[in-house]
């Protein structure tokens, strides 16, 4: 089924490879994906600006934040809009995760979903984009 996030409110599971990074102008939420362009921002979605990490927590520009190369993370979704186990999810343009589409970058699976249905788990790894394992 499509995916589309509720809300950008999401929580950060576990994470591997973290590194501090220092925001620049925009903030960000817990579980973003971030991009640098001559500082670190929410990822855009645009060739060229694809996200480079995920990160672990909250925070606005010009504060240091620790982010992760990988990342378990919490997603909320709606009921009409529960994703599937193992569903490979994409950037959208707003900074959400959502389902696979041909303009959008690749960045994570759904690895579980929770019993009340309204929030999933993924691994989100934007790395991944490199070898587009949706082939789209």
């Amino acid at each position: 089924m499509a995916l589309t996030e509720a809300s950008a409110k999401r929580r950060v599971l576990a994470g591997i490879l973290p590194v501090e990074v220092l925001l620049a102008g925009t903030g960000v939420l817990e579980g973003d994906a971030i991009m640098y362009s001559s500082g670190w921002y929410p990822a855009i979605n645009t060739s060229g600006a694809e996200a480079i990490l995920i990160a672990g927590q909250s925070g606005n520009g010009g504060e240091t934040i620790t982010a992760y190369g990988a990342a378990v993370i919490e997603l909320s979704h709606t009921l009409a809009n529960v994703p599937t186990d193992g569903q490979i999810l994409a950037l959208t343009d707003a900074n959400l995760y959502g389902s696979v589409d041909t303009e959008k970058q690749d960045i994570g699976h759904i690895t579980g979903i929770d019993a009340d249905s309204l929030h999933s788990r993924a691994i989100v790894w934007p790395g991944q984009v490199a070898y587009d394992t949706a082939g789209v």
